[in-house]
């Protein structure tokens, strides 16, 4: 447990520094200081995956697997911002990478779960429309994206069910921890459509992006710590 504290303050503090230069550096500086935060959390999954005794090699890999998507993911959205003329192009790409992340994340959730499979989809389904509803009504402008938009909006949805469903037989620490990993995870994505489709004045969009940081971090420091925990 020592060396996972090390690196949760290792990544808190290097998440500060990547806020504080966040509107002070070049976008290539930027992009360097978020993939060393991100970096961490990858490094969290991997050392709580040596931490357990009784391993499950299978599902430690799949969540290890979501957590470098959400490097990953980082990465290549970083270079839409130091690429101008690929900047569609790499926003899906990083879309699609995070989605992976998410289905890996979902394929484990669903293992501490018996409900049927249809609650998963149609839970699911319920949770999306209301997201997509809220979207929609507060005007967010997604133009050609709102189609891969909505898909990955399912499948967070779809995450969000598998983990809240998966709590309550037996209720445990590494459970807790993923079910607030991901709510977390979730607004950050959430705030981060506002943050791209939506017209925001200069200070609120200063204040959305730093709960849009601390948010997505804090969401995949528990999902790595529900390692050590929860398989």
């Amino acid at each position: 447990m020592f060396y996972l504290f090390i690196i949760v303050g290792m990544m808190i503090i290097s998440m500060f520094i990547y806020m504080y230069y966040h509107f002070k550096v070049p976008k290539e500086t930027n992009l360097a200081l978020k993939l060393i935060t991100s970096f961490w959390f990858v490094l969290l999954g991997i050392i709580a995956i040596f931490l357990r005794e009784d391993k499950n090699i299978n599902l430690s890999i799949m969540m290890l697997i979501g957590l470098i998507c959400g490097f990953l993911g980082d990465a290549i959205l970083g270079l839409r911002k130091t690429n101008a003329e690929s900047n569609k192009v790499f926003f899906c790409m990083g879309l699609m990478v995070f989605m992976i992340g998410n289905i890996f994340y979902s394929r484990v959730y669903l293992t501490f779960s018996d409900y049927p499979q249809y609650a998963y989809f149609f839970i699911a389904m319920v949770i999306a429309v209301i997201l997509i509803a809220i979207f929609e009504l507060t005007k967010i402008k997604l133009g050609y994206l709102r189609a891969p938009n909505y898909i990955y909006t399912y499948v967070s949805s779809f995450l969000l069910t598998a983990v809240a469903l998966g709590i309550v037989s037996p209720v445990t620490t590494g459970k807790i921890l993923a079910l607030f990993g991901v709510i977390s995870f979730i607004t950050s994505d959430i705030i981060l459509n506002y943050l791209y489709f939506k017209k925001v004045n200069p200070v609120r969009f200063r204040v959305f992006k730093y709960i849009n940081i601390l948010t997505y971090y804090l969401g995949q420091t528990l999902i790595a710590l529900s390692i050590y925990f929860l398989i």
